[in-house]
């Protein structure tokens, strides 16, 4: 057999090892996202703060729209639902996304600001948190913004007796676990 022949199948089979290694190679947002909920944004733990508080267990269903390809980061709108024991599903607890900006909200009404240089705001019902500035371009976003929100669902509201302190209390380490969870994820931390 004439070695000119044997050359192409040796490269090919190179390169193909060297891209199976770099799609098995560990790294931060293979490793958060296969250990935590939504994307890898929050911990179990985290992800049951906000809760109507009628037992059971908060699960997440990944919504995904969006062009397949890009990041699902961006086209994925995560609903937490609370699933009572021996059902199969339940109410909405929130919803988690992310989206890139151009332009930030105005807060919501009774939202207040975040400590330490962070961007956004955390109200009871609603919040909006921005990621560190050097996270969208490492996210490839193509914006000067990419915020993380949260919607709290009316049914945990009730269940907080309508105490705005708690629930932006709870709501606060939600959205902030999400944001430090993707900034590690895209190894872009303030």
């Amino acid at each position: 057999m004439n070695r000119k022949y044997l050359v192409l199948p040796a490269v090919l089979l190179a390169a193909a090892a060297v891209v199976t290694a770099i799609q098995l190679w560990p790294s931060p947002l293979k490793d958060l996202r296969a250990r935590n909920l939504c994307l890898g944004m929050l911990t179990e733990k985290t992800a049951g703060l906000l809760s109507d508080g009628m037992g059971g267990r908060v699960t997440v269903d990944e919504h995904k729209t969006g062009k397949s390809g890009a990041d699902p980061v961006f086209s994925t709108t995560c609903f937490f639902i609370r699933v009572p024991e021996k059902a199969t599903e339940g109410p909405l607890q929130y919803t988690l996304a992310v989206r890139p900006a151009n332009t930030l909200n105005n807060p919501a009404k009774g939202a207040t600001g975040l400590p330490d240089g962070r961007s956004g705001w955390v109200g009871p019902r609603q919040s909006e948190v921005q990621v560190p500035a050097g996270c969208p371009k490492r996210m490839k976003a193509g914006t000067e913004y990419v915020t993380v929100s949260l919607e709290v669902a009316p049914g945990v509201v009730v269940a907080e007796n309508w105490d705005d302190a708690a629930l932006v209390a709870a709501s606060r380490t939600v959205v902030l676990e999400a944001v430090d969870h993707l900034a590690k994820q895209y190894d872009c931390e303030a």
